[in-house]
């Protein structure tokens, strides 16, 4: 709970030496407590510091969680865990895959200290999504989104692999004439004018997931 009592924060992080870094600047913080246990799932708590990986996969399991025990949607997301990703990838297609999969704040693992305790105070409460001031610069002509649809993202992944629009089609049993479209689209989104120019763009954004 919020208030007087303290907030309790979980740590999960691949690296050992950053995890216990980390649980010991949140716990030594007035106002916030690290619970002793071993995983990010071990009690209820009020907000999940993270690395990437831990909060993807944290995340996903919320998620499937909850559409196992409400089937119908109309509960969904009261139990999402509050998770704020701490790491060292920087790339906009990482930060837009931990936005849309329900992260709450994204730092940077160089990031101030006084920022993530901000973070976790803002998460906290139910405030608004946190960047950290590094991560803000990725966004500094409009808000994060995951921009491509599910095709796209497909038709994307083959062209930077330099497939021409008849594999593509082939490979996505669809025609070279709808690759064609999609390809377009891409070029729009991007403000690119050539095939060349999208595969160099979304490598450089790190849009491509592998």
């Amino acid at each position: 709970m919020i208030g007087s009592i303290d907030l309790s924060v979980r740590v999960c992080h691949g690296d050992p030496l950053v995890m216990a870094g980390l649980v010991a600047l949140i716990d030594q913080e007035p106002g916030l407590h690290v619970p002793a246990g071993g995983g990010p799932d071990e009690g209820v708590v009020d907000v999940v510091v993270a690395d990437h990986a831990c909060a993807l996969s944290l995340l996903a399991s919320a998620s499937a969680s909850a559409s196992a025990s409400d089937p119908t949607g109309v509960a969904g997301g009261l139990h999402a865990p509050r998770v704020i990703v701490v790491t060292r990838r920087d790339k906009e297609g990482q930060v837009m895959q931990a936005l849309a999969s329900g992260a709450r704040g994204y730092l940077r693992q160089d990031a101030d200290p006084a920022e993530l305790m901000e973070a976790i105070r803002q998460v906290a409460r139910g405030g608004p999504l946190y960047l950290c001031k590094r991560t803000k610069t990725l966004f500094r002509h409009g808000a994060p989104r995951t921009g491509f649809t599910a095709r796209e993202e497909d038709v994307l992944r083959f062209l930077v692999n330099g497939d021409c629009n008849k594999r593509i089609a082939r490979k996505l049993d669809i025609s070279a004439t709808t690759v064609k479209a999609h390809v377009s689209r891409i070029c729009e989104k991007l403000h690119v004018g050539s095939r060349v120019q999208v595969a160099v763009k979304a490598t450089q954004r790190g849009l491509v997931r592998v």
